[in-house]
C-alpha cells in the first residue's frame, strides 16, 4: 500500500509534471485542458441526463404563498360573507360544501359523495363523505348540514346578517336525515338546478348550536373560523394604528379529505386600494394578486405570470322596449347590434381583461352553440336595414321615420370608468348609422333606486351574473322583468319562458342542449339586449407558485379551486 501511494504521489507531483510538459507549448496545453473541461462536462451532463431518465419531479410540501386583498375582511363565515369578496375569498379557503366547481366551473361533488335524483326532479338524495372532520378533529355529519340550513333559512338570523336571498332560496324547501350521512332534499316543484344551492359553506354545529342569533354577529368565531377546508385559522395580525387588520395566516389541514396541501402556510395580506395591491406585488410584499385593470396587466406583464381566467358573466345593453319608441322597431335594434364593433371595444378598454360576446352563451358555456349568435360588426349592414325601415337621415345627421327621431339615452354607472369609456365608443359607432345616444350617468344609489327598481331607462348598460352551467330563468324569464328581477330589458315572450320553464324539470343532457339552443335563437332573432363583453379574472403571481388549475370559474373566489395542489417545493422520486 505503502509503495502504491508513493507511485501515485511521484506521478502527480507539481514537479514531474512540470519536467513532463515543460517541452509542450503553451497552445498545446490550454487545448488538453480545454479538453479535460469537456470530457467531465459531457460526463457530469450524462450523469445529469441519467438521474433525469430515471426520476420525475414531483410537487413536495412546502412554501409559503402571500396574496394581496383589497379590502378588509369583517365576517369569516359562508352565511355572511355575501357583501365582501375579501371574506368569500376567505371563506372558500377555510370552509367546504356539499358540492363545488371544477377547474372549468363545472358543478362536482366536494363533500358529498354521490347524489340520487327522482324521476320528477323534486327529490334529491346526497350520501356524504365519512372522512371529512372539522379543523378541530370532530367529524362533519348531516347533522352540521341540518344546523346551516336551517340558520339560514331562520328569519332572526335575517336580522343578524344572513342574507335573505339565502333565506329565500332555503324557504321552501324540506330536508329529511335518513342517516348520519345521507340527506333528503324534497321541493314544492322541478328544479334540474337545484344541486348549485349546495355549495354553500357549512358552519359546525357543535360550535355555533349556542350562539343565539343576537350573538352570531358578534362572537369571534366570524374572524378566528373553525371550517373543514384546506387551509385553517392560525393568527391575524391588526395594524393598531389605524385599527384594521392588516394580514390573516392561514396553514394546511392536515386532515383535509382530499389530501394534505403541499403549500404549507398562506399569508393573506389586506390594502385599501387596488393600486395599493398592484404596488405590493411589484415591491415583493406578495407573491400573487387580482387586477382588474388594462394598465395593472400591462405594468405586471413582463414581471409575473399572468392566467387569464374566464367569467361567464357579460355586459350588454339592455333596452326597454315599452319606454323608447324608436327601440321598438326590430330594425332598429338589429342595426344597433351590427353597428356595434365589439372587437374594438375589448382592445382599447381592456385589453387581456375582457373577451367579446355575442350571447349570454359562449365557449365553455354548456350549450353553446357557436351557430346562433347575434351579428358580428357590419356598418353596411346596419345602415341598409335602416334604409329598408324607412329611416332617412335628417340635415342634422340623425335618422327619423314618422317624425320618430331616432335618439335615446343611455344609462351607466359612474363608478365605472370603464364602463363610461363604453359608453362614449358606443355613442360614436351609433353615430355613424344616424343614431343620437346620450349618456347619462349615476352614482351606485341613485342607479338603484331610481333607474334599476322603477325601470327608468330607455337603455340600460349593466351586467348578468352567469353560471357556466346555466339558468337564464332569472335573467330572462317574463315575471322576472320587474324588481327585484334581473330581466332588465323587460323581454317577455312565450316562447323563451316555455323554454326556460321546461330546462328546470329536464334531467336528459339532450334534450337541454335543445332547450338551450331554442333560448339562444330567441334572444338573436328578438334582439332584447346587445351582448358587448365578458370580464376576465386575471390573476398575477410570481413563476414559483405551481399547478395552478382554474380555467374558468364563476366566481372570482373560485380561483382556488384545488388550491390544495398547488405547489411552491418540488423533488425528483424514481419512476
Amino acid at each position: 500500500m505503502f509503495i502504491k501511494s508513493s507511485i501515485f504521489r511521484t506521478i502527480f507531483s507539481p514537479k514531474l509534471l512540470f519536467h513532463a510538459t515543460k517541452d509542450i507549448s503553451l497552445f498545446k496545453k490550454t487545448v488538453i485542458i480545454f479538453l479535460m473541461i469537456v470530457i467531465a462536462g459531457s460526463f457530469l451532463w450524462w450523469i445529469v441526463s441519467i438521474y433525469q431518465f430515471v426520476t420525475v419531479v414531483q410537487p413536495a410540501r412546502g412554501g409559503q404563498y402571500t396574496e394581496a386583498f383589497v379590502g378588509q375582511p369583517r365576517y369569516l363565515n359562508p352565511l355572511l360573507s355575501h357583501s365582501s369578496s375579501a371574506d368569500r375569498s376567505l371563506v372558500k379557503l377555510l370552509f367546504s360544501g356539499l358540492f363545488d366547481y371544477d377547474e372549468n366551473g363545472l358543478l362536482r361533488e366536494d363533500i358529498a359523495e354521490r347524489f340520487e335524483v327522482s324521476d320528477d326532479v323534486k327529490e334529491y338524495t346526497v350520501f356524504l363523505r365519512k372522512d371529512v372532520k372539522w379543523h378541530d378533529g370532530e367529524n362533519l355529519t348531516i347533522d352540521d348540514v341540518i344546523y346551516t340550513l336551517d340558520t339560514a333559512k331562520n328569519i332572526a338570523y335575517g336580522a343578524a346578517g344572513v342574507s335573505n336571498d339565502i333565506r329565500l332560496v332555503w324557504h321552501d324547501v324540506k330536508y329529511e336525515k335518513i342517516d348520519d350521512y345521507t340527506i333528503k332534499f324534497t321541493l314544492n316543484e322541478p328544479n334540474s338546478d337545484f344541486l348549485h344551492d349546495l355549495t354553500i359553506g357549512l358552519l359546525p354545529k357543535h360550535i355555533w348550536e349556542n350562539i343565539t342569533p343576537e350573538q352570531f354577529q358578534l362572537t369571534e368565531y366570524n374572524q378566528k373560523p373553525i371550517g373543514s377546508g384546506p387551509y385553517e385559522f392560525v393568527d391575524l395580525n391588526m395594524n393598531e394604528e389605524e385599527d384594521v387588520i392588516s394580514s390573516y395566516t392561514l396553514r394546511a389541514n392536515k386532515m383535509y379529505y382530499r389530501g394534505e396541501p403541499f403549500i404549507t402556510k398562506i399569508v393573506i395580506n389586506f390594502y385599501p386600494t387596488r393600486s395599493d395591491a398592484v404596488e405590493a406585488y411589484k415591491d415583493g410584499s406578495v407573491s400573487a394578486v387580482i387586477v382588474d385593470k388594462k394598465e395593472h396587466i400591462e405594468a405586471l406583464d413582463k414581471i409575473a405570470e399572468v392566467k387569464s381566467i374566464e367569467l361567464p358573466h357579460y355586459f350588454a345593453v339592455f333596452f326597454n322596449q315599452t319606454k323608447s319608441v324608436p327601440l321598438a322597431f326590430d330594425e332598429v335594434r338589429e342595426a344597433l347590434a351590427r353597428a356595434t364593433d365589439r372587437n374594438k371595444i375589448v382592445s382599447e378598454v381592456f385589453g387581456k381583461n375582457a373577451k367579446v360576446r355575442l350571447s349570454p352563451f359562449a365557449q365553455g358555456i354548456i350549450g353553446f352553440d357557436s351557430t346562433v349568435q347575434q351579428a358580428s360588426f357590419d356598418l353596411d349592414g346596419a345602415k341598409k336595414l335602416l334604409e329598408e325601415g324607412g329611416w332617412k337621415i335628417g340635415d342634422d345627421g340623425v335618422r327619423v321615420k314618422d317624425d320618430v327621431r331616432l335618439s335615446f339615452t343611455l344609462h351607466i354607472s359612474a363608478n365605472h370608468k370603464e364602463l363610461s369609456q363604453v359608453a362614449h365608443m358606443l355613442k360614436q359607432q351609433w353615430k355613424e348609422i344616424g343614431v343620437d345616444l346620450n349618456i347619462q350617468e349615476h352614482e351606485k344609489s341613485d342607479m338603484e333606486a331610481n333607474v334599476l327598481k322603477p325601470r327608468d331607462y330607455d337603455a340600460l348598460l349593466y351586467a348578468h351574473q352567469m353560471r357556466f352551467e346555466p339558468n337564464l330563468l332569472p335573467l330572462w324569464y317574463g315575471d322576472e322583468k320587474n324588481d327585484p328581477g334581473m330581466n332588465y330589458a323587460l323581454f317577455d315572450d312565450e316562447k323563451m319562458n316555455n323554454s326556460l320553464k321546461s330546462l328546470l324539470t329536464q334531467k336528459d343532457k339532450d334534450k337541454r342542449k335543445e332547450l338551450y339552443k331554442e333560448q339562444q335563437e330567441r334572444l338573436r332573432d328578438e334582439v332584447p339586449a346587445i351582448f358587448l363583453f365578458a370580464p376576465k379574472l386575471s390573476f398575477i403571481y410570481s413563476d414559483n407558485i405551481k399547478n395552478i388549475r382554474a380555467n374558468r370559474v364563476n366566481t372570482s373566489y373560485d380561483r382556488y379551486v384545488d388550491i390544495h395542489l398547488w405547489n411552491i417545493k418540488e423533488k425528483r422520486v424514481k419512476k
